[in-house]
């Protein structure tokens, strides 16, 4: 008896649409659901948190939020520019 092998069937390619407008409409309970296509060209995942702004043309702009740390770097910048690095040695070893 020959014992049967199941082969796996590889993944599609990912096809994105040519020449076509990608559109959606809003529910009833005012949600959209967004097109594959343009979930993945802006790099986003599922149960992502995303930021919504309406700009002043009425255009809805869609983005990630910033990470709070990096929102912090290089926030003290220059304040020790001015510090007597040498005094503040001698101060504290008692020099």
């Amino acid at each position: 008896m020959v014992a049967k092998v199941k082969v796996k069937k590889k993944a599609p390619a990912v096809k994105t649409r040519r020449g076509r407008t990608t559109t959606t409409r809003l529910s009833s309970k005012n949600q959209v659901t967004l097109p594959v296509e343009i979930i993945r060209k802006a790099g986003f995942r599922v149960g992502q948190t995303i930021n919504c702004r309406v700009t002043e043309d009425g255009k809805i702009e869609l983005s990630p939020p910033e990470n709070p740390i990096m929102s912090l770097f290089g926030a003290g910048n220059g304040i020790f520019d001015d510090l007597d690095w040498e005094a503040e040695r001698a101060d504290a070893w008692g020099e």
